[in-house]
């Protein structure tokens, strides 16, 4: 995918804080991958290789990592899914 567009989304010099649209892009680009077993290193490498991703001057922390994941997952499955992982300990 070139620097298209998903539910009207451009995807041009995203950074970090754009977690919504990083989400909706792995989902698009990366539909086999397990969200579940999934390493922030390489969940890291996955948004890097996004096409227009511009990283910025810093990587990006835990609190971002884990909000891209989220985001993912909701894309993936939905805002109402009922999955049995969320509420393991």
């Amino acid at each position: 995918m070139t620097n298209s567009d998903l539910h009207g989304l451009t995807w041009e010099n995203l950074t970090w804080q754009d977690i919504q649209a990083i989400g909706m892009a792995l989902a698009e680009r990366h539909p086999q991958e397990s969200l579940i077993t999934l390493k922030p290193e390489r969940l890291a490498e996955l948004v890097a290789e996004l096409p227009g991703f511009a990283p910025g001057d810093t990587g990006p922390g835990d609190l971002i990592l884990s909000a891209i994941t989220t985001a993912w997952i909701t894309v993936v499955e939905g805002e109402e899914d009922s999955s049995p992982y969320e509420y393991l300990a």
